[in-house]
């Protein structure tokens, strides 16, 4: 019979720990819809350059979609800022 305590811990490929820190969370509603809302521009922006380096067409299709996709996670990410925002103003009413 093992008594012994195996402890996994997460790393990445190179063997350093994992660590929450690089998760950008702040915990307030505004700055976190900012943050995804940038981070759906950045991938956008990194589809259509993919798409300037290629001219293979399937390609080309699956980075559009992804780029459509992107596009739409942005409206919805600013529809849901519009709500924060109209959230926070109805607490404002006395």
């Amino acid at each position: 019979m093992f008594n012994r305590w195996v402890f996994i811990t997460l790393s990445d490929a190179n063997g350093i720990p994992f660590s929450a820190a690089p998760i950008a969370v702040m915990g307030n509603a505004v700055t976190d819809l900012h943050e995804d809302m940038a981070a759906e521009q950045k991938a956008l922006a990194t589809y259509y350059h993919l798409i300037n380096l290629t001219d293979d067409v399937d390609i080309i299709n699956v980075l559009r979609f992804l780029g459509e996709r992107e596009i739409v996670h942005y409206q919805r990410f600013g529809e849901a800022l519009m709500d924060v925002y109209d959230f926070q103003e109805s607490q404002n009413i006395f």
